[in-house]
């Protein structure tokens, strides 16, 4: 479902998560209860929340041993942050 919702992020209303939930072959009276009853929303608060207070304003966001990566996402920044000595990263961002 993560693939399908990021894939298009325009279409989030009812009936495109329907359509989503019955392409991946979910229960849909379950899906169905679990929208209504907003089975989930504390946790997504909760998670919003949490984003929020780690200084997380987008997708994707990276942490690199405990401590936001505010570099480029590409492969090679990410393996050289991922690598770097943890003194080093300290000095480099402070």
């Amino acid at each position: 479902m993560h693939d399908l919702l990021y894939g298009d992020q325009r279409a989030l209303s009812l009936p495109h998560l329907e359509r989503h939930a019955r392409a991946l072959g979910l229960d849909m009276e379950r899906f169905a209860d679990d929208l209504r009853s907003h089975r989930h929303l504390g946790k997504i608060r909760a998670d919003v929340h949490s984003g929020a207070i780690s200084g997380i304003g987008g997708t994707p966001t990276f942490f690199i041993n405990g401590r936001r990566h505010d570099g480029a996402h590409d492969f090679d920044s990410l393996l050289a942050a991922l690598t770097m000595d943890p003194t080093e990263r300290l000095q480099a961002h402070g």
